[in-house]
C-alpha cells in the first residue's frame, strides 16, 4: 500500500469517525445504531496504521488483500442490514402493542360518553327502617 493510498484511507477513517460523532453530537444519529459506523471507522484507521495486520489475515487465509477488503465490506454491510433488521422487527412490535392499546382505550372512552350521555337513573326510594330497638 503506497502513501497516496494510506493518505486517502486515513481521511476516510477520519471522516468516518468525525462524521459519526458529529451526528451523534447533534442528536441525528443515537448511540445505539453509531457502533457499527466508529467500529468502522477504527478498523480503517488501523488497516493504514498498521497494514501488516491487513496483509497478515490476507495471507492466512490465502487471499489478495483487495478480496479480503471487500469481504470486510460486504461483513460489514451485512451487519448493518442485521442490525436494522432488528430495530425494525423490534418497532413493528412495539407499534402492534401501541395500536392495540390505543383501540382499547378509544373503546373505553366511547362506553363513558355514552354513559354520560344517557339520562341518569331515577332514585330509589328509600326503605323504611326497622323501629329500633330499646332497652
Amino acid at each position: 500500500m503506497n502513501w497516496p493510498q494510506r493518505f486517502v484511507l486515513l481521511l476516510m477513517g477520519l471522516g468516518v469517525l468525525g462524521l459519526t460523532l458529529e451526528l451523534i453530537r447533534r442528536r441525528r444519529l443515537r448511540e445505539e445504531y453509531a457502533v457499527l459506523w466508529v467500529c468502522t471507522g477504527i478498523m480503517i484507521l488501523v488497516f493504514v496504521v498498521m497494514p501488516n495486520i491487513l496483509f497478515s489475515v490476507a495471507a492466512w487465509f490465502s487471499l489478495d488483500h483487495s478480496v479480503l477488503m471487500t469481504l470486510a465490506c460486504f461483513a460489514f454491510l451485512a451487519a448493518i442490514v442485521l442490525h436494522y433488521s432488528v430495530v425494525i422487527s423490534r418497532h413493528s412490535e412495539r407499534e402492534k402493542h401501541l395500536t392495540q392499546e390505543l383501540a382499547l382505550l378509544r373503546d373505553e372512552l366511547e362506553k363513558l360518553r355514552a354513559e354520560s350521555r344517557s339520562p341518569p337513573p331515577a332514585p330509589a326510594e328509600p326503605k323504611p327502617r326497622p323501629p329500633a330497638l330499646r332497652t
